[in-house]
């Protein structure tokens, strides 16, 4: 196994905000340094944030649509100097934009080999653009596939995303390479946590979510499937995530009658999480711009089902018909299957068993094998 490499990773977001894009980041820098790697990350800095080894943080300012996301000011001669003194054999950028440019400009500036994570359908956030909304939708892909373009190789969190890329004339050798989790750390979930914390009784079934309560995860979608399922039996509906749509969300939970069981967690911390996930019998999930949908490897690293719509990345995240079900948006085909799934207790058994054994190809050390494979085989052909 190859060892000693030195990766420089370049993101617009890293922890203490907290996403898709920040676990990977955060977990992916763990498992390569825990195999013999050296990693730096150049990201933005946040209020109250302490420094840490290895991470570069450039000054940065509040976003004005989302005040919990800051925008970095990628000028900081100091860190672009230090970029020099690493010397990294390879340059990991998780961004098509701001630090992901810069990123892709100081590998052409050092000549060093940039390799790029397509992360996310960006063309599906442009409402979160002030004033122009989905009048940057074009622009803000457009911008996404240059750089892709632009970069040595790009890495594809899914075959969706893959085809979606060559699709749209990117040359750029792409490689298919899931986002690892540490399956071991969901396996270990106290059963009772949820119960206990949200006053739930035990006896009664647990649907969990978990994702940004925004138009781009489509959360009304889950409320109105969930209306569907209480309607032939009782349960709650535990909700996972904050954002705009919060107090709609609540407003329509109301209106359709299940107000009363449908509970909005908020945010909770990374350390819950695996608490969450074991007291729960069924994990829903509706978005339709995840590229992969890394909480439903979480769901299932701790043995829960998953029904989900069937788009982009999530087709390989859920094998239909083993370890959950794969369905259309429409609230009525996720109601149906979900109730095949909960009157059927010797069904859910078998796929809470597939589901924790399947888990473990998405292992972090099955990924970053992968991944040290992808950058040398790109540090070798340049």
């Amino acid at each position: 196994m190859v060892s000693n490499v030195r990766i420089s990773m370049w993101t617009d977001s890293f922890y203490p905000y907290i996403s898709g894009v920040t676990r990977s980041v955060a977990t992916t820098r763990e498992t390569l340094e825990r195999m013999g790697h050296k990693v730096t990350v150049f990201c933005p800095s946040y209020p109250g944030t302490t420094p840490e080894e290895g991470v570069y943080r450039f000054q940065s300012v509040k976003a004005p649509t989302k005040p919990d996301f800051y925008i970095a000011f990628p000028a900081n001669p100091k860190h672009l100097i230090a970029l020099g003194e690493i010397s990294p054999d390879i340059i990991h950028i998780h961004s098509p934009f701001n630090l992901g440019k810069t990123g892709l400009r100081m590998g052409r500036l050092l000549k060093i080999p940039v390799v790029f994570t397509y992360h996310t359908m960006y063309n599906m956030y442009s409402h979160y653009i002030p004033v122009i909304g989905q009048m940057a939708s074009e622009l803000v892909e457009a911008g996404s596939f240059i750089t892709a373009k632009q970069a040595d190789a790009v890495i594809a969190p899914s075959t969706a995303i893959r085809d979606y890329l060559l699709q749209h004339n990117v040359k750029t050798k792409v490689f298919v390479i899931p986002t690892g989790i540490n399956v071991d750390r969901f396996r270990h979930g106290d059963p009772d946590y949820i119960c206990e914390t949200f006053n739930i009784p035990p006896q009664v079934p647990v649907l969990l979510s978990c994702g940004r309560l925004g138009p781009e995860k489509n959360p009304e979608t889950l409320i109105k499937a969930f209306a569907l399922i209480h309607k032939h039996m009782d349960c709650y509906l535990v909700m996972i995530g904050d954002g705009p749509l919060h107090e709609a969300l609540r407003g329509l939970a109301n209106k359709l009658g299940v107000g009363h069981r449908v509970v909005f967690a908020g945010k909770v911390p990374p350390d819950l999480m695996p608490h969450m996930y074991a007291g729960s019998d069924v994990f829903l999930f509706a978005s339709l711009t995840d590229t992969q949908g890394l909480v439903i490897v979480e769901a299932k690293s701790a043995g829960v089902p998953c029904v989900a719509v069937g788009a982009l990345g999530v087709k390989d995240m859920v094998e239909h018909d083993v370890d959950g079900y794969l369905c259309e948006n429409a609230p009525e085909d996720l109601a149906q299957k979900t109730l095949a799934l909960l009157q059927d207790p010797e069904r859910l058994s078998t796929m809470k068993s597939n589901a924790l054994a399947n888990a473990s190809r998405f292992s972090l050390e099955a990924t970053c094998n992968k991944l040290v494979e992808c950058y040398m085989e790109v540090a070798e052909g340049l």
